[in-house]
């Protein structure tokens, strides 16, 4: 008896949730071909530049840099960029690639995460 209702309740939680095919796209990353400047320090005021980078089918990256430091932010933020500063480990940079996971219903690829 057991065993059948173990056997039931597996079915039907396996398909009560279907997640969208998973992949992976790829885009390079050179701030001095691929980035915008929208915002930087003036002469005398520290050294820090914001930049907007072609990403994946419209999704921008965008870079805050700060003293050798940067914060690489993926998609549309909600709010100022200031708020959601987090550098890496000090004297960084980003690589040179970035991995975009999509996650695909049907024609909408939308992605979720960057590694």
């Amino acid at each position: 008896m057991r065993a059948w209702l173990a056997l039931i309740a597996f079915a039907i939680l396996s398909g009560s949730a279907h997640a969208g095919d998973i992949s992976s796209a790829y885009t390079d990353l050179d701030w001095k071909k691929d980035c915008v400047t929208y915002a930087q320090s003036e002469e005398g005021d520290g050294d820090w530049a914001s930049l907007a980078c072609a990403g994946y089918r419209g999704y921008p990256v965008l870079i805050g840099y700060d003293d050798a430091r940067e914060s690489v932010y993926y998609g549309f933020p909600s709010d100022d960029m200031t708020a959601i500063w987090e550098s890496f480990s000090g004297l960084n940079t980003a690589g040179p690639k970035v991995e975009w996971r999509i996650e695909t219903n049907g024609d909408k690829a939308v992605p979720f995460a960057v590694i």
